[in-house]
């Protein structure tokens, strides 16, 4: 072969190098920012990349074109292989063409590969290169998906990450609005129409953030984790995936928090005081050092901290085995579930169940609520507090509760389900300060709770632990149970 065509297609590549975009490596360096290549290579473990599509097409006179808009690999996480994307802002604001993802998506989904986005632009390009500069495409759409529908199918089979760390619109939106996860750094932006598109339609000018900020998406439940930049972004991205050894199992040791990676009998809890002593008779307590005797030593890992705060959704591990944690909060509005709350109850649980994580429930809650017209919270059972029951009773995975004190009307079914025709949770524990058929104006069923065991508090930690080994691992799926709600 002509070492000339070699050395025309190394150029090629060469020229999307850093090393070589000297100005717009500055433009992404004077905010503070990683440029796509940076943050693959921090999110990857060294050494484990492989590149996708750096070439996109061939001109008419012969010469290769390297992909413009962003970057594509597979590598690996702590040993676990994962699909990693990356666009880039101010190489052709980010679009690029969406067949070569398309194409790794569809591979993902046939291995069961994590994907993980870094999503920031102004929407995708139809195609790349663009019609009429007479290129020929090395790479298009080839697979069973396209990008959207793809995410679609993704869902609840391939576990996906976004991480929001600039302004995203449009297409770019979508593909973190579709994502299980979506991790954003402070000052970012995620919506459908950019600030240009407003001012065209209504004739007013604002800034991203002012438009879309992540700061308002954290407070509404529309992201997941706001952090300060891209690499605590980066790392809490592998710290989430670190819990999902149900899907992608590591060949080493799991990193990114706490007891990650110890075999079931190496972890140990959070803390030695007794739970005991954290909750009082009455009144409200922070249920946190409570769930920190129960987890192993910095493993708790909480999604939206700041949306539905009367509730805690969280992974975390139990003597080294991994689970999804609901726990209510009393010191927020008395640990009552509210329509958000059943919410996120409802969401979690779905994504628990989708990627086999065992559910562990602590529940200390007056019963459900809803608020009408902006006024004060009225008990009230309304269709989201029935749709956490409803994904309860559709769960297949192992659900282990243990109730503090109260679990109110339909409180404890909307926390932790109730026996039904599919499912049974496998262990209901209670503290001996436990009510039992509470009759009073929050309660909709009297005489409702049943339990396996009433134990002492400071038994809690090592009667889950050993429940969940003795469920052990479960089987490995074939087929997907369903969706994880966009919400």
């Amino acid at each position: 072969m002509d070492i000339s065509k070699v050395e025309a297609l190394t150029a090629a590549k060469a020229s999307q190098a850093d090393a070589n975009r000297p100005d717009a490596v500055a433009r992404v360096r004077s905010g503070g920012r990683m440029t796509a290549r940076e943050r693959i290579a921090a999110l990857l473990d060294p050494g484990s990349e492989v590149e996708f599509g750096s070439i996109a097409a061939q001109s008419a006179d012969g010469e290769w074109v390297a992909e413009a808009g962003g970057v594509d690999f597979v590598g690996t996480i702590d040993g676990r292989t994962v699909v990693a994307s990356s666009t880039d802002y101010t190489d052709h604001g980010g679009g690029y063409g969406a067949g070569r993802l398309a194409r790794l998506m569809s591979v993902a989904m046939d291995q069961r590969w994590p994907i993980v986005f870094f999503v920031d632009g102004g929407g995708s390009r139809a195609r790349h290169p663009r019609v009429g500069m007479g290129h020929i495409e090395t790479s298009g759409a080839v697979g069973p998906i396209t990008l959207f529908d793809g995410m679609a199918e993704l869902s609840g089979w391939v576990p996906t990450v976004a991480i929001v760390s600039g302004p995203a619109f449009a297409g770019h939106a979508s593909l973190a609005g579709f994502s299980d996860v979506v991790i954003t750094t402070g000052g970012s932006s995620i919506g459908m129409g950019g600030p240009p598109m407003v001012e065209a339609a209504l004739g007013k000018r604002l800034s991203a953030t002012e438009l879309a900020g992540v700061e308002m998406h954290n407070e509404t439940g529309g992201i997941d984790l706001l952090v300060g930049d891209e690499l605590e972004a980066i790392a809490a991205a592998r710290r989430y995936l670190s819990y999902l050894d149900t899907v992608a199992p590591a060949r080493t040791p799991a990193g990114g928090g706490g007891a990650a990676g110890q075999p079931p009998g190496a972890a140990r809890p959070g803390s030695v005081a007794d739970p005991a002593d954290l909750v009082p008779d009455d009144g409200a307590f922070d249920v946190r050092p409570v769930l920190d005797t129960l987890v192993d030593a910095g493993s708790l890992f909480e999604l939206r901290p700041a949306f539905a705060r009367s509730l805690i959704t969280a992974f975390a591990r139990i003597d080294g085995h991994p689970v999804g944690l609901i726990a209510n909060q009393p010191t927020v509005d008395d640990g009552a579930l509210d329509e958000n709350a059943a919410t996120k109850v409802a969401r979690f649980v779905e994504l628990c169940d989708s990627y086999e994580l065992a559910v562990v429930a602590v529940v200390d809650t007056p019963g459900c609520v809803a608020s009408f017209d902006g006024g004060e919270p009225e008990t009230a059972v309304t269709r989201w507090h029935l749709r956490a029951i409803t994904a309860h009773h559709h769960r297949s995975v192992p659900l282990c509760s243990v109730q503090l004190r109260r679990g109110r009307g339909l409180g404890h079914a909307v926390m932790a389900g109730m026996p039904n025709g599919r499912t049974i949770p496998a262990l209901t524990l209670a503290w001996p300060g436990v009510e039992i058929g509470r009759a009073d104006g929050f309660s909709v069923v009297h005489n409702h709770n049943s339990f396996d065991d009433v134990i002492a508090p400071a038994q809690t930690r090592e009667r889950i632990a050993r429940m969940l080994g003795y469920l052990g691992r479960r089987p490995t799926l074939t087929t997907k149970k369903r969706p994880v709600d966009t919400w």
